[in-house]
């Protein structure tokens, strides 16, 4: 107990009065409060986080270095938020700066990815479907084209990789081509080979035209935004990144086989006596020719009897069982970075220094590429920056292969006709003696060539420098309002020749004769420049209420130019590859093409409470392309994203939900970004008609009636998608739906041949397209030292004929209304039983209709992924496929026609093999159905019979196997084949060095040592493991290098 007194001075309370309001002033005076942001794991600055002062109604965000000023009093909240990071509350003491640092949102929804012009936005801000990938996930077990390396990772994206050294990948998104590629916000208009995997931070996929409006028309199909990696704070003055990777390519997926029991020839007759018609069936090589039993036969290396002159008969034996792969060797892909990057408060700086070489499975094929990116930024003060990249990259090839259908592919000369009675490597002293340069050594000397002298003589050289970067200049005039200049550059020029020595049959070239040699010559230049000015402005319009917008002014110029040139009628010194060699004056012809595009476009992003975020877009283009009364277009997009999560109470279950909704109406003046010499296709033009007789040079008027009404086509599509992560987001699903409308394109009409033209042009044909599409991510297990992520992807999508031009009702077999990729076939008559019916010849009998048996397209496309990793130790693999739909087995029905299919070697050939000397001997009944005896059937386009005098019998008509072979295995409806395929597409096992091995190093920050494979197993049906399907998404296959699987080492370390 104590007892408490006191008393009541006037001169006390006076004093006590007046301090405590000296005390409140001093609480309550504004003062300037320094802060920088940081991120709490990598401690690096961040850029462009808001920061808000509720108190004083002051807002204000953080520069390039982290850092902001902002006014507060003692004990003022401070409430910070920046896209993919966690909110933080900041209270303001009595210290005048603090470093704050942020906590990344791992929640999915909270992820940042880049969007079209390179926008960064929260996932939950976006209402269309975005998909984005790690550069570091591509530079392991990596394939030599970036884009390639994208195959299995995103859903609706169908990536072909080309087993052929040097061949583009195909890219198509939702259905369509012509993909917009852009790089650091440059549009890059060229192949994808000068994109380096090691430069690259992230790949986003922009789905679809609702993603990618902003980029214009060549955003109508969408976009894959990569951007490229830039320096990142560190304590040290310079980083140093160092990545090595080697992969072997050896060991077959899918390679063509021939039978090695039957010989060249036809009806089983050969012998060789000059390879040009004098002998037996030497000069048409067929491989329908003698069994292999040793009989002897005159052939190519016979010996020459030295007192007859003739030819000396040599046992008729299968010499050359595995010729293709004695042909072909192993590959051999080797990459190689080094950069160096350095940041602080006054800028950032990257150089980053790549080597590819990759020898081909091919011999004499290969190809080297050497990239080198500069980038960097200079903060002149709080309110100016600076941004320039430049990107070099040299592509170069002594020779690259041609495996096309033609003499020079090994393919063709070595399967679809090329027997088993000679061996490759007997061919390998191309050059007949005393003949070098002029006359090759071979089995034959009318159609085909020894694939040796093709390799090492029918040289293509291939050598281009490309160029791209920008220029840019961002000022703030405060935290609201900032002005962007910038202007960009993509550039190259390229050189490519082609060498044909003499005695060769290339017909695929021109070069103004047969056998008689040439060279070519083909030089052509890209010029695209884009300048552009923009004004953003963000702000807070209310508590709950934020607002960003920007509006754009762009002009775009392109210009293309190329020269072609060749010798014409032979080389006048063999072996001398050059222009001024030609025998006959050299054939030349040039292209120009110019174009210009001029825009205005703009955004609006509008979000309540950061739960419902609405996004407006509008953009004005002015083509030199189109008609100039149809020259300018505009075109909206909207799209709106509702994160119910946040809105509304949900189960616990649910981490996060998010409902989203895009439209989009976007325009094209119908330039390919792969053809720009079609910019003139609108206009009426005199084309080159070649040299008349007396060398005169001839011209042609176009025989297509233009159209100045003609209009841009269109691309309408709407979306709707959701997103939840459940379990405390360990497992996520992306879902969308689209629908496309698709035209009118600019079509041409056939016209009457009265009208003095071919056709004319109209704006015409519109296809309806509908796709679904799904991602599932999930985080099976969690532990401390074991994790296990697994992905899953899968997509369908068909387009429909919606609409010709408003009276026709059929395009081609396609009627309005029916699937746009019905596989159409001319199918045989058939019984009740669906037996094919013979003719009076005893062959299948064909319905003077075509029918649809089926669909082209896949009918879905699926992948999954999974990452273990047990402590210091990861492993992961990547498995996708394509399945349904129909595809034509072109190589499949070429063996068949010369005799060198596998299968063709069978029960029937060696009948009529060992009854080829009998005189009535007509071979077998290749069907129990019926015969035609006699009448015909008349039926109109679609099938409908118009009369039917035929008349049956049980079919008792025999016919020799090679008449059969060669009808019924080419036929439509045998040739069709499932493009259903699976592949192991990628494997990695990967040890990383701990950090406390490297603590005490000052020399590695961290390093890795990974054991790598791609394509390392492939499924497929029977009737398509002659090819990898993995290339084609057409209804018609074609020919191919066969397909190897990769295995290699990578290594990876930072300084």
């Amino acid at each position: 107990m104590f007892k408490l007194s006191y008393s009541i001075s006037p001169k006390v309370t006076g004093l006590t009065l007046s301090l405590a309001m000296l005390a409140a002033q001093g609480f309550s005076q504004t003062r300037s409060f320094q802060g920088r942001l940081v991120d709490s794991l990598s401690q690096g600055a961040i850029h462009g986080a808001t920061i808000r002062n509720s108190h004083l109604a002051k807002l204000v965000s953080s520069d390039h270095s982290g850092k902001f000023v902002i006014d507060a009093h003692i004990g003022d909240t401070l409430r910070i938020g920046y896209m993919g990071y966690l909110p933080k509350v900041f209270i303001v003491g009595n210290q005048p700066s603090s470093v704050i640092s942020l906590i990344p949102n791992q929640q999915s929804l909270n992820e940042v990815v880049v969007t079209a012009l390179g926008i960064k936005k929260e996932k939950q801000a976006i209402g269309y479907s975005v998909q984005e990938i790690k550069g570091k996930d591509m530079v392991k077990a990596r394939e030599p084209n970036a884009i390639s390396g994208l195959a299995g990772r995103v859903s609706g994206l169908t990536i072909t990789p080309s087993t052929n050294l040097f061949g583009d990948p195909g890219i198509t998104l939702r259905g369509r081509s012509n993909i917009l590629i852009v790089v650091d916000g440059m549009p890059i208009n060229t192949d994808s080979w000068n994109l380096s995997p090691d430069d690259i931070e992230s790949y986003s996929v922009l789905k679809g035209a609702n993603a990618a409006a902003l980029y214009g028309n060549r955003g109508q199909n969408g976009a894959i935004v990569i951007t490229t990696k830039r320096a990142k704070s560190q304590d040290k003055g310079f980083q140093v990144e160092f990545n090595s990777s080697t992969q072997l390519q050896t060991g077959y997926n899918a390679i063509p086989k021939i039978q090695t029991e039957y010989g060249p020839g036809s009806n089983y007759q050969y012998a060789f006596k000059d390879g040009r018609g004098g002998g037996i069936n030497d000069n048409d090589y067929n491989i329908w020719g003698p069994r292999f039993e040793g009989q002897l036969i005159p052939q190519y290396n016979s010996p020459i009897d030295p007192k007859t002159g003739q030819l000396i008969p040599l046992p008729w034996e299968a010499r050359g069982k595995d010729n293709l792969k004695k042909f072909l060797q192993n590959g051999l892909l080797s990459t190689n970075n080094i950069a160096i990057s350095t940041k602080n408060d006054h800028g950032d700086l990257r150089l980053s220094a790549s080597q590819m070489f990759q020898r081909g499975t091919t011999p004499n094929t290969k190809l080297g590429s050497t990239n080198i990116n500069l980038t960097g930024g200079i903060n002149a003060g709080s309110k100016l920056r600076f941004d320039a990249s430049i990107n070099y990259n040299k592509q170069y090839s002594p020779n690259y292969p041609n495996i096309a259908y033609g003499p020079n592919s090994p393919i063709y000369i070595l399967t679809l006709w090329g027997a088993a009675d000679y061996d490759i490597d007997d061919l390998r002293n191309y050059w007949q003696p005393g003949k070098e340069n002029v006359q090759q050594y071979n089995r034959e000397y009318t159609i085909y060539d020894n694939p040796w002298m093709t390799a090492y003589e029918n040289l293509r050289t291939y050598d281009k420098d490309d160029i791209y970067g920008y220029v840019s200049a961002n000022y703030k005039f405060n935290d609201k309002l900032s002005l962007n200049a910038r202007t960009s550059a993509s550039t190259w020029n390229r050189n490519r020749t082609i060498k044909i020595p003499i005695s060769a049959n290339l017909y695929n070239y021109n070069i103004g004769g047969s056998r008689v040699g040439g060279y070519q010559e083909t030089y052509d230049t890209f010029w695209e420049n884009n300048t552009e000015v923009s004004l953003k402005y963000q702000n807070r319009i209310a508590e709950d209420i934020g607002f960003s917008g920007s509006v754009f002014g762009n002009l775009r110029t392109v210009s293309v130019k190329s020269l072609f040139a060749r010798t014409d009628r032979g080389l006048t010194v063999p072996g001398v590859y050059d222009l001024s060699n030609s025998i006959m004056p050299t054939v030349s012809t040039n292209d120009r093409a110019l174009r210009q595009v001029g825009s205005v476009y703009g955004f609006m992003d509008v979000d309540y409470k950061s739960m419902l975020f609405l996004n407006l877009t509008g953009r004005f283009d002015k083509s030199s392309t189109m008609p100039v009364k149809n020259n300018t277009y505009f075109y909206p997009s909207a799209s709106l994203s509702a994160v119910i999560s946040q809105m509304v109470s949900l189960p616990k279950v649910i981490s996060a939900l998010k409902i989203r909704g895009a439209y989009a109406n976007v325009a094209s003046d119908f330039v390919n970004e792969s053809a720009q010499y079609d910019i003139y296709k609108l206009l009426p033009a005199y084309s080159n008609y070649g040299r008349w007789a007396n060398s005169m040079t001839g011209v042609t008027y176009t025989d297509v009636l233009p159209n100045p009404d003609l209009v841009a086509e269109r691309v309408k599509t709407a979306e709707i998608g959701l997103e939840t992560r459940l379990f405390n987001n360990r497992l996520g699903f992306d879902f969308a739906f689209f629908r496309n409308l698709e035209g009118p394109r600019i079509i041409e009409l056939a016209t009457s041949v009265t009208s003095g033209v071919r056709a004319r042009q109209t704006n015409g044909l519109t296809l309806l397209r509908k796709g679904l599409e799904l991602s599932i991510d999930g985080t099976l297990i969690q532990q401390k030292d074991f994790s296990w992520n697994v992905m899953v992807n899968a997509s369908t999508n068909h387009a429909w004929l919606h609409d010709i031009d408003g009276h026709q009702t059929r395009s081609g077999n396609v009627r309005v209304g029916e699937r746009w990729d019905g596989y159409y076939v001319n199918d045989f008559q058939r019984d009740e039983k669906g037996m094919p019916i013979v003719g009076t010849n005893g062959l299948p009998a064909y319905n003077p209709y075509v029918s649809r048996i089926g669909y082209s397209d896949n009918k879905f496309t699926a992948s999954i992924s999974n990452s273990f990793r047990y402590r210091d130790f990861s492993f992961s693999f990547l498995v996708d496929g394509r399945f349904g739909g129909l595809i034509k087995n072109v190589q499949d029905a070429k063996q068949w026609g010369s005799g060198t299919h596998p299968e063709s070697a069978n029960e029937y050939r060696l009948k009529d093999w060992e009854n080829r000397d009998v005189k009535d001997y007509k071979g077998t009944v290749m069907t129990n159905g019926l015969k035609i005896v006699k009448g015909q059937l008349n039926t109109d386009q679609d099938g409908k019979i118009i009369s039917d005098t035929r008349e049956f019998a049980p079919n008792d008509i025999s016919v020799l196997w090679q008449n059969w072979a060669t009808n019924y295995y080419q036929s439509g409806p045998i040739t069709a084949k499932s493009r259903t395929f699976v592949k192991l597409r990628e494997i990695v096992f990967s040890y990383n060095v701990p950090a406390n091995l490297l603590k005490n190093s000052r020399f590695f920050r961290s390093a890795s040592v990974s054991v790598v494979g791609r394509n390392l197993l492939y499924f497929t049906g029977k009737g398509t493991q002659n090819m990898d399907l993995d290339q084609f998404t057409s209804a018609s296959s074609d020919y191919q290098t066969p397909s190897v699987k990769s295995f290699g080492l990578n290594l990876n370390a930072t300084f």
